[in-house]
């Protein structure tokens, strides 16, 4: 479960905080985590049918209530082409992350939204970090446009310690 706020400066600018818990019925490991994000676009994907930008994310978590402990930061320049006439996007990010007591890795993603309704979108996303490999795909629902959104989505997530399931349920509110 997580929940993300967001404010933006500008058309441009903007900045989010997340805070997530996650539950492992296997293991019965519960944790959570606190993400803050800045977000900055170097031109207007409305205006331009593309954008191109920079993202800096710092990252905190704790697992069985043991302390909250910095766990990574990164920074990432994402890539977004309008398709479909703006009714889909395509996504491409690239970047490098530092996880806490680790070597720094290279992270990359590419994800596709297209809208099938006036607030609704299907997402798909790949994600690669250093061995780790992440498949997210889901819906997202405003429930007022551009400021109040529900996520449904389920993700897969392999790397060379194995392979784990999950299913995310998020609740955004954006530019308050």
């Amino acid at each position: 479960m997580s929940i993300r706020a967001g404010y933006g400066f500008d058309p441009t600018t903007a900045v989010e905080i997340e805070r997530s818990r996650v539950r492992d019925r296997a293991s019965g490991d519960k944790g959570q985590a606190l993400e803050l994000e800045f977000k900055h676009l170097f031109n207007r994907i409305g205006r331009d049918g593309w954008g191109w930008g920079v993202n800096m994310a710092v990252g905190t978590a704790t697992v069985d209530d043991v302390g909250w402990r910095s766990q990574y930061v990164s920074i990432k320049l994402p890539y977004t082409v309008s398709l479909r006439g703006g009714e889909a996007l395509l996504h491409i990010n690239a970047g490098l992350q530092k996880q806490r007591g680790e070597r720094r890795e290279w992270v990359t993603s590419t994800a596709f939204e297209h809208k099938v309704g006036s607030r609704t979108k299907l997402f798909i996303e790949l994600g690669r970090e250093d061995r780790s490999t992440l498949l997210h795909g889901g819906v997202r629902h405003w429930l007022k446009r551009d400021k109040i959104a529900v996520d449904f989505s389920v993700q897969q997530l392999r790397s060379t310690e194995g392979s784990d399931r999950g299913v995310v349920i998020g609740l955004g509110w954006y530019d308050l």
